[in-house]
């Protein structure tokens, strides 16, 4: 069968014993509540524009390798501009903000162009419920994600429903592996399974 989606995640690299991350350094504005993560908006994931004129500086080590999807240490996407300039191609729901890159001695990193990107594509109920053997329940989980293409539109990216996994259109797969894009990792979705089903198997590049 044809896979015209593919579960993404977030690739994570190792380098020297450490892991190659980008430390949010900017100071939290508001004290954490139920509708603030500090920045003055609910959520890095949440679905709706952040609504927040939003500039975040992060620090990395300079001699490590500079990913286009940068492993990051509060949940948002941090894109390289032209991983950023990729998904608007194709036509992603999305706003940008911009970052500011120093090394671990605070140094500003100019020639590292990078920025916050929020997809606004949202949720979708993408999920055959049946095949997947989903008993709505989250702990439960599902052996597998089997999706029904009838059943919801063809975004470039999405979070697919119920188990909160982010989908990618496989012509975008595609494009970020011809251009040598780096940070992603990827899996087939009827190889995903969690909750009680065990862990999904490792991505693969």
């Amino acid at each position: 069968m044809e896979i015209k989606y593919w579960v993404y995640e977030t690739k994570v690299y190792g380098e020297k014993d450490e892991y190659v991350q980008a430390k949010l350094v900017t100071p939290e504005l508001h004290a954490l509540s139920e509708n603030d993560c500090g920045y003055g908006f609910d959520s890095p994931t949440q679905d709706e524009p952040y609504g927040v004129d939003l500039a975040l500086t992060y620090q990395i080590r300079a001699a490590f390798p500079h990913v286009d999807n940068y492993f990051e240490s509060f949940s948002f996407k941090l894109y390289s501009t032209r991983l950023a300039e990729l998904m608007l191609s194709f036509g992603v729901k999305s706003e940008t903000f911009p970052v500011t890159m120093v090394d671990e001695h605070g140094k500003v990193q100019p020639q590292l162009k990078y920025v916050i990107f929020h997809s606004l594509e949202g949720t979708l109920d993408a999920m055959d419920e049946v095949k997947s053997e989903w008993r709505g329940n989250d702990d439960i989980g599902i052996p597998r994600l089997i999706l029904d293409y009838s059943k919801f539109e063809h975004r470039p990216i999405f979070t697919c429903d119920k188990v909160f996994v982010e989908l990618m259109r496989d012509d975008l797969k595609q494009e970020i592996q011809r251009r040598g894009i780096t940070g992603f990792s990827f899996l087939a979705p009827e190889r995903y399974r969690c909750g009680e089903q065990g862990f999904a198997p490792d991505f693969e590049d």
